[in-house]
């Protein structure tokens, strides 16, 4: 099969680095247990175009360029690349190119045979979903970390993977969630498994 895998929370850990960041900059004390939520202005309380800036300075940083891939991820991405061809779909901006690749490089080979760049994380929505991206790149799954993405994908026709975590619990909503989603709770090592 042709799977397509998401980077932040599921490749790369980023909240640590960027909560470091945060903390660093605006003298606060978060823990990274305090991201309830995808969309940061609600931890942070500010403005969405506020939390959009500090993100986009995060990335021009240290701590970006240091980000460590999720535990297991090394070895599920290997093992499942024996039988299946993988890239990945990233919210991440085109600006974040030359980190992005240097991070899979480092600690994914070659075994990720390409990035597109959805960009969709910005002040404006963006048009582009990773669901679409993903149809038209021909996958047949999707391995992600937020809720949002996760649904939309499956309504979408893709089978999803949605790495369980505090900030995508439905927390007492209404909404259905489509047979194509299935949550994980036991990390890379279940993907494996799943995908033998």
């Amino acid at each position: 099969m042709k799977i397509a895998i998401d980077i932040d929370g599921v490749l790369a850990d980023a909240m640590p680095a960027l909560n470091n960041y945060y903390n660093r900059i605006f003298g606060t004390n978060f823990e990274v247990s305090d991201y309830k939520f995808h969309d940061l202005e609600k931890i942070w309380q500010c403005p969405k175009e506020v939390a959009v800036k500090i993100v986009k300075e995060f990335y021009k940083t240290s701590y970006f360029w240091k980000i460590e891939p999720i535990l297991n991820s090394r070895e599920g991405v290997l093992a499942i690349s024996e039988n299946h061809e993988l890239f990945s779909v990233t919210s991440r901006p085109e600006s974040t190119m030359a980190a992005t690749e240097n991070f899979l490089k480092r600690n994914f080979g070659t075994l990720i045979k390409k990035v597109i760049y959805t960009g969709q994380y910005r002040a404006s929505a963006s048009q582009i979903s990773k669901g679409s991206v993903c149809i038209t790149e021909g996958a047949h799954v999707l391995i992600e970390d937020c809720l949002e993405t996760a649904l939309s994908a499956a309504y979408d026709g893709l089978d999803v993977f949605l790495f369980d975590n505090p900030q995508n619990q439905l927390n007492g909503n209404d909404i259905s969630v489509p047979a194509r989603l299935l949550r994980i709770t036991g990390g890379w090592r279940e993907i494996v498994e799943r995908l033998k």
